[in-house]
């Protein structure tokens, strides 16, 4: 049986990016075509993703018949971990569900303690599908890694008791190579800057290699702008001027680098990490 016709109820998490959607398009296949009522399909905006991505997800959306569910970060009156369903219209594009986390939580995320995985994907999306009926007793979970990312599956860690996490990709032992294929005859595409996965998930997420970083600096410096602009919060933890990570310059310090003496690091680092924030 293939590993596509996932167990109900359950979920796709998908990201907005190539692979994730490969997987989808594999999965609808599976169920002829169309997703029963019991299995799901929804994107966690952090309000960091390049433009492009919001517009590949309406567009897998529009093209594919198949609905997909906006889900974001809130915080409530009461200044709980809260949820919110919004649309494309609606949805935020300046960063405002990490911000109300990091406000939330007084600390910035770093490689240690990756709260915004956690809180505003893994989390958000577990409280948005418990609420659901027959959702909450448990739920299938499929996450968009590949067959040539079995570090990233064996390391990654579950984080409720409810969810039975599968890698579709990965049983089916599909690859970079076999998703850089469909796409390029796909009547659609992630057209993301240089066509690669640069400018994928959180553009300027700080688990990115440096050599990325700068890269982005020089092409699109103010998608960086958000990143600076945290780390200069006042956050109790450390005061004005928190950082992301101690091993490298702050954003602000990146930026003005790349302005005066440009790119210092080159290569592609490999920065993946065991978590939702797949491609």
């Amino acid at each position: 049986m293939t590993p596509y016709l996932l167990d109900a109820p359950a979920v796709v998490s998908f990201s907005g990016g190539r692979t994730s959607g490969f997987m989808l398009r594999h999965i609808l296949d599976a169920f002829g075509g169309e997703l029963p009522a019991d299995v799901k399909v929804c994107f966690q905006n952090t309000g960091l993703e390049h433009a492009a991505t919001y517009t590949f997800v309406e567009r897998v959306s529009q093209e594919w018949g198949v609905e997909i569910t906006w889900l974001e970060y809130r915080v409530d009156g009461d200044n709980q971990h809260d949820y919110a369903i919004v649309t494309p219209e609606t949805a935020s594009r300046a960063g405002e569900p990490f911000t109300a986390l990091i406000q939330k939580k007084q600390y910035l995320p770093n490689p240690r303690a990756r709260i915004c995985t956690t809180n505003l994907k893994i989390r958000t999306l577990d409280r948005h599908l418990k609420g659901l009926p027959g959702f909450a007793d448990g739920y299938t979970n499929a996450v968009g890694l590949r067959y040539d990312e079995p570090h990233r599956v064996h390391r990654m860690k579950l984080d409720n008791g409810r969810e039975e996490v599968v890698w579709p990709l990965y049983e089916a032992q599909h690859t970079l190579q076999d998703v850089e294929s469909y796409w390029r005859g796909a009547p659609f595409d992630l057209e993301l800057p240089f066509g690669s996965n640069l400018f994928g998930n959180c553009v300027g997420c700080f688990l990115k290699g440096r050599a990325k970083l700068e890269l982005i600096a020089q092409e699109e410096p103010e998608a960086l702008g958000w990143w600076v602009g945290a780390e200069a919060l006042p956050l109790n933890t450390k005061g004005a001027g928190g950082r992301f990570r101690n091993d490298r310059p702050r954003y602000a310090a990146l930026l003005a680098q790349v302005r005066s003496q440009g790119l210092l690091f080159q290569g592609t680092e490999d920065d993946s990490r065991p978590c939702m924030c797949h491609d």
